[in-house]
C-alpha cells in the first residue's frame, strides 16, 4: 500500500509539473526571412492568443500539451507542439488562393468581406503598408501606426491630496511602500517669491531633522514652487524640522513644525532661461510590443510639437530591456536636433524579457547620468514601462539613490504606464512621480489598442489622446500654459 501511495503521489507530482506553464517566444517570417508582424499565435481550443510585433517576435505562456497555431491573411496556418521547446520560431508559407484581395488594418490585414465603413481595399499587386518584407513576390513596405490613437489619463496626487491619502489605506499601496521604502504621507509645500512676487526657478531648498540631518533636497518649479516629505527616508516623525534655501551666496532658513502644510521665502533672484530637457526612457523588452510601434508614433507626434515659445528643447531617449537580453541599456544624450532624435526613435523595437520584473534600475542610471541643463527651467523624465524593477535589496537602495538625485537636479518623473502592469507598478510608479513632484500617467483601454491596462486606485480621471496629455504636461512644466 505503501509502494502504491509513493508512486501515485510521483505520478501526481509529475503531472503538475508537466502541466505547468512558461514562457515561449519566437519569430515570425516569411519565406524571404523577413519578420511578419501582427501574425496571431493562439493556443489551440482556447482564446489565449498573442500578435507578433513590428519585428515578428511574440511571447506566450503555454504547457508542454499545448499546441499554437500561427495565422494570418495571405499565409497558410502553421500549427507547433510545444513539447519541451522555449523558443518556437516558424515560416509562414505565402496562400495564394487567398492573397488576392486583403484590408489593410493597423498592425494586419482582415478578409475584406469582414470589414465594412470607408477601409480601402487593395489586391495583391498593390498591397504598400503595414508589413515589412515579401509577400507571393509582392513587395510590401513598412509604415508606423498614425499618432493620436493611443488614450490615457494623468493622476497628480500632489494635486490631489485627499485622493492620495485615501490610497494609504490600500494593501498593495502599503507592501509596496514596505518593500521600496517611500514614505510620502506627510509633505510640506515649499514657495519662493521674488521682491515682486515673481516665481524663483531652480532654488535649492533642503529639510532637514531636528538634528541638523538633511532628510530631502530638491528644486524650485517655473512656479517657484517644490513638495518635501518630512518621513520621506524612514516614515520618522520628528517634533521640528528646518527648510534651508540657497541660491549662489543667499542661504534663507525656517523653522517649522511637524504639522506645518506650506511656507514661503522672498528672494531678490530669479531663474531667466527658458530652456528644457525632456527625457524619455522606454523599456523595449518583448512584453511592450503590443504596443511599442504606436508609443513610437506618438512620442514623434509629440516632439514635433515643443512648442516653439521654448527657446532650446533638448531631447535624449534612452532604452532598457533585462539582463541576458541583446543589450541592457541603450541610450542617447540630450539633442536639440529633433530629426535626429526621431530617427533614433524610428530605429527601435520590443524584444527581449522573458520575466516580469525588468532592469529598471539600470535605466534610472543611465538616465541620471545624461548632460542635463542644471540651468535648465523644466527638466522632465518620461518613464514608459508595464513592469517593476526587479525586487532585491540592491536594486532598492540604487533605486531610491537615482531618485535622490533626480530630485536634487529638479528632474520631474512622469511615469507613462502601458499595458500588463500590475498594482505594485502602479504605486511605485506613483511613488516616483509623487517623491519627485511629477505626476502619474497611465494608459487606458479606451482606444482598444494593445492588451489589457490596468485600472488605477483613484476616485475619478480624465480620458485624453495620450500625444495631446504629454503636450499638455511639458506646456505646463515648462511655463508656456498656467
Amino acid at each position: 500500500m505503501k509502494i502504491l501511495l509513493k508512486i501515485l503521489f510521483v505520478l501526481t507530482v509529475s503531472i503538475q509539473i508537466h502541466a505547468q506553464e512558461r514562457l515561449i517566444n519566437g519569430k515570425v517570417s516569411d519565406e524571404t526571412g523577413l519578420p511578419i508582424p501582427g501574425v496571431n499565435v493562439v493556443i489551440k481550443g482556447t482564446s489565449t492568443g498573442i500578435s507578433t510585433n513590428f519585428d515578428g517576435l511574440y511571447q506566450i505562456k503555454a504547457k508542454d500539451t499545448d499546441v499554437l497555431v500561427f495565422s494570418y491573411i495571405g499565409f497558410i496556418e502553421e500549427e507547433r507542439v510545444v513539447g519541451k521547446l522555449n523558443t518556437i520560431s516558424i515560416t509562414l508559407k505565402a496562400d495564394k488562393a487567398t492573397l488576392d484581395e486583403v484590408v489593410i488594418m493597423g498592425y494586419g490585414t482582415s478578409e475584406r468581406k469582414s470589414i465594412t465603413s470607408s477601409i480601402s481595399t487593395v489586391s495583391s499587386e498593390s498591397v504598400s503598408r503595414t508589413l515589412s518584407g515579401k509577400v507571393g513576390g509582392v513587395s510590401i513596405t513598412h509604415s508606423e501606426p498614425q499618432s493620436g490613437q493611443l488614450t490615457a489619463s494623468e493622476i497628480n496626487d500632489l494635486e490631489k491630496w485627499q485622493g492620495w491619502k485615501n490610497v494609504f489605506k490600500n494593501k498593495d499601496y502599503k507592501t509596496t511602500r514596505n518593500d521600496w521604502g517611500f514614505y510620502l504621507e506627510n509633505k510640506v509645500k515649499v514657495v519662493i517669491r521674488d521682491k515682486n512676487g515673481n516665481p524663483c526657478n531652480n532654488i535649492i531648498t533642503t529639510l532637514y531633522n531636528d538634528l541638523n540631518v538633511p532628510i530631502m533636497t530638491s528644486r524650485t518649479d517655473i512656479y517657484g514652487e517644490v513638495y518635501l516629505f518630512k518621513g520621506y527616508e524612514n516614515n520618522s516623525h520628528n517634533e521640528y524640522y528646518r527648510i534651508q534655501i540657497n541660491e549662489g551666496n543667499s542661504i534663507m532658513g525656517k523653522k517649522i513644525t511637524n504639522t506645518t502644510e506650506s511656507v514661503s521665502f522672498e528672494m531678490g533672484n530669479t531663474n531667466t532661461s527658458n530652456d528644457i530637457d525632456v527625457m524619455f526612457t522606454i523599456d523595449a523588452t518583448g512584453s511592450m510590443g503590443d504596443e511599442i510601434a504606436y508609443l513610437k508614433s506618438e512620442l514623434k507626434n509629440i516632439i514635433n510639437r515643443l512648442d516653439a515659445r521654448i527657446n532650446e528643447k533638448r531631447v535624449a531617449l534612452t532604452f532598457y530591456r533585462d539582463k541576458t537580453d541583446a543589450y541592457l541599456v541603450r541610450d542617447f544624450d540630450f539633442n536639440s536636433n529633433i530629426d535626429e532624435v526621431k530617427n533614433v526613435l524610428s530605429d527601435q523595437s520590443a524584444d527581449g524579457g522573458g520575466d516580469y520584473e525588468e532592469a529598471v534600475h539600470e535605466a534610472l542610471i543611465a538616465s541620471m547620468n545624461k548632460s542635463w541643463n542644471m540651468n535648465a527651467k523644466s527638466k522632465l523624465l518620461f518613464l514608459v514601462l508595464d513592469a517593476p524593477p526587479h525586487l532585491t535589496q540592491e536594486n532598492v537602495m540604487i533605486i531610491k539613490e537615482q531618485i535622490k538625485i533626480a530630485q536634487e537636479k529638479g528632474i520631474k518623473i512622469i511615469p507613462i504606464v502601458a499595458s500588463g502592469a500590475n498594482k505594485t507598478v502602479e504605486f511605485l510608479m506613483r511613488f516616483f512621480s509623487v517623491s519627485t513632484n511629477g505626476t502619474y500617467v497611465f494608459l487606458t483601454d479606451d482606444s482598444g489598442i494593445g492588451n489589457a491596462h490596468l485600472k488605477p486606485t483613484a476616485e475619478d480621471y480624465k480620458i485624453e489622446k495620450l500625444n495631446d496629455l504629454i503636450v499638455r504636461l511639458i506646456e505646463k512644466y515648462s511655463g508656456v500654459i498656467g
